[in-house]
């Protein structure tokens, strides 16, 4: 992805967008009376006020180096279906919040075929998005998505600590395998890793447990180590001398350097969406003018990125406009997850650890443990921002 800043042009945290593919969806396929869309795909450029009230929940925003006018900035791929004819279009956009960089919109609602690939054509499948006249988002929010060609991802910058350099810390891997391994990459499903501050990292702990709740027993030091790759920039695996047990849960809490801010993804969803709906064309939005409503969609972990979306209160941009209208996290659960935190994982799922962040409801409720008192609707309430919200969970969640 290229440099984060471009020169600022317009007054609203979006810089620019950098359309670098335009062409015709589907060979200029007709939907309906709506007719042909086109695909418009690039990076989009930010810059943000890390003292403004709207973005003060981004953890380690103040701790990111600023361009000379004071604001943060990153950059984020996008991309969007829209009508040809915009005019004829619904005047509402979907943004369908990425899952790990993967598309998943016109699967869920287009029935489309669904590929591992993420390089393969798009699948209108039955076309409803499309019938029915929406303009169709996708934006990059995630700040550990591998660069694999295909997947959407976010260039976040990373938090510095007073003598500028990068922060270093304690964090937590966990690892699990249907059969058994010599080595562990330090990330959930090849995402990229945070590294071992040193190799020899003396108060690293590796524990090893028989299902998640069990009892934890320390794996000694001198039995395992941690591994850095030829050609790579640090130490990005771990080893176990003897091997790591199939269907054994392994916890590993070392010390990492360097901590992108990553709860920026919550700032590129709002803010690209403010900007396609409410600013002008003169400003670069090729949707100006063509959308009154704007909704956002996500399944498993871009659900729980949204039910995190909403407990922040991310929904106002530093105009104090609403970005989305509506919200539907789809298989989430009651979880959030590492969306937003100092050396976060935004990949990781591991249930037991952050996914299960209290509070779980919209309305108040009380720790039983901790005695704390919350909302997932608390911050967006006090603001005024609360757009129409529905959850949607099969049986496995519950």
């Amino acid at each position: 992805m290229p440099a984060l800043c471009r020169e600022r042009r317009i007054p609203v945290p979006v810089v620019t967008l950098d359309i670098t593919h335009r062409v015709p969806f589907l060979d200029n396929k007709t939907f309906g009376d709506v007719g042909p869309y086109q695909l418009l795909e690039g990076i989009a450029y930010f810059a943000v006020d890390p003292r403004h009230v709207c973005n003060s929940r981004i953890t380690d925003l103040e701790l990111a180096p600023r361009n000379a006018a004071g604001q943060v900035c990153f950059a984020a791929h996008f991309a969007m279906l829209q009508p040809l004819q915009p005019e004829r279009g619904a005047r509402r956009l979907l943004c369908d919040v990425v899952n790990r960089g993967r598309k998943r919109a016109l699967t869920y609602f287009n029935s489309a075929s669904s590929s591992n690939d993420p390089t393969a054509p798009l699948d209108a499948g039955n076309g409803f998005l499309m019938r029915h006249g929406y303009t169709v988002l996708w934006c990059g929010w995630q700040a550990d998505v591998p660069p694999v060609p295909g997947l959407m991802g976010l260039q976040a910058p990373e938090a510095l600590g007073p003598d500028g350099q990068p922060l270093e810390g304690k964090m937590l891997c966990q690892f699990q395998a249907d059969e058994g391994v010599s080595m562990f990459y330090l990330a959930d499903r090849q995402h990229i890793p945070h590294p071992a501050a040193t190799l020899d990292d003396p108060e690293a702990r590796l524990f090893m447990r028989d299902q998640p709740n069990a009892p934890a027993t320390l794996v000694p030091r001198e039995a395992w180590t941690f591994v850095q790759l030829e050609g790579e920039s640090g130490a990005h695996y771990v080893s176990l001398e003897a091997g790591f047990e199939a269907g054994k849960v392994y916890q590993l809490v070392y010390t990492t350097r360097g901590s992108r801010v990553v709860g920026l993804g919550f700032a590129a969803v709002r803010d690209l969406v403010a900007f396609l709906k409410y600013d002008s064309a003169a400003a670069g939005n090729p949707c100006a003018g063509t959308i009154d409503h704007a909704y956002a969609f996500g399944i498993s972990q871009s659900g729980r990125f949204l039910r995190q979306f909403i407990h922040l209160g991310m929904n106002q941009d530093e105009a104090g406009r609403l970005a989305l209208d509506g919200i539907m996290p789809h298989v989430a659960g009651g979880m959030r997850g590492e969306f937003n935190l100092r050396f976060g994982q935004p990949s990781k799922d591991v249930c037991y650890i952050i996914p299960e962040l209290f509070p779980f409801t919209d309305t108040p409720q009380t720790d039983p443990v901790t005695g704390e008192t919350g909302a997932l609707l608390a911050h967006m309430q006090a603001a005024g921002s609360v757009p129409k919200i529905i959850f949607t969970n099969t049986s496995a969640e519950y």
